[in-house]
């Protein structure tokens, strides 16, 4: 799969995840309201829990961050694709460290240690902007 395709995919899964998540809190509100709103809210939960492996990284989360470290091209590939991405859905800030973490550590191609590179310059970049927002600095009077 190219990067292109894994980039989409990443894009459609996490939309898939804010979905869900999004119908968890919906059917929530009503769940104690009839039995039908408990059953609905419930299998909401059951379907997001399911899917949610699959959907947050290409291949399954759960294994993923092991593959990586063992260099695993197919896994290393879906890595940097979250990373470049940075997708938006329930844990995907904690997944975007512990992968940062592992690429840093696994067997990179000359373009994906490039490619990676250029990840953790947009990262510092973030960082200084949210702390300047934090601590703005005030002129004197």
């Amino acid at each position: 799969m190219s990067d292109v395709d894994l980039k989409r995919l990443i894009n459609e899964n996490a939309a898939t995840l804010r979905e869900l998540h999004r119908r968890i809190h919906e059917t929530f509100l009503h769940r104690d309201e009839t039995t039908e709103g408990y059953h609905e809210w419930g299998d909401t939960c059951k379907q997001f829990h399911a899917s949610y492996d699959q959907l947050a990284f290409p291949g399954g989360y759960d294994r993923a961050l092991d593959r990586i470290v063992d260099g695993d091209p197919n896994a290393v590939e879906s890595a940097i694709c979250f990373l470049e991405r940075r997708p938006y859905f329930f844990r995907s800030g904690y997944m975007f460290q512990k992968l940062l973490r592992r690429v840093g550590h696994a067997p990179l191609t000359n373009d994906q240690a490039r490619r990676f590179q250029q990840v953790l310059v947009k990262r510092d970049l973030w960082r200084s902007i949210k702390k300047r927002k934090r601590n703005p600095v005030t002129k004197p009077q």
